[in-house]
């Protein structure tokens, strides 16, 4: 049994199960919660993402039977700041300064 958590968007949760349902595959939504019969869901959550032009969302695998399947949001949109070379992530402006010294960056 496979769980799938669709982080709260009912009807991609519904959508999802009327498209595995079509592929014959055993699959029930409850809210946004996604039980699954298939063991092999990676392939077809992706290919179900892509069928469907989702290319903002994406799929996390938890553990062997759980996985979320959500939309990215870049951490921007939080307010925090990401190192361009190596895309490490701090709070603000003077902790990415600080770290970017690690990069051998000199700073004016």
């Amino acid at each position: 049994m496979i769980i799938i958590d669709c982080a709260g968007d009912n009807d991609i949760a519904i959508e999802l199960e009327n498209y595995l349902k079509n592929h014959g595959f055993g699959a029930k939504a409850e809210e946004s919660i996604l039980t699954v019969t298939e063991a092999n869901i990676e392939h077809i959550l992706g290919s179900f993402l892509k069928e469907t032009s989702r290319s903002d969302y994406s799929v996390r695998k938890i553990d062997s039977t759980n996985f979320v399947l959500a939309r990215e949001v870049p951490i921007e949109d939080f307010g925090f700041v990401r190192c361009e070379m190596c895309g490490y992530v701090v709070s603000n402006e003077e902790e990415l300064l600080i770290h970017r010294r690690a990069h051998g960056i000199q700073l004016l």
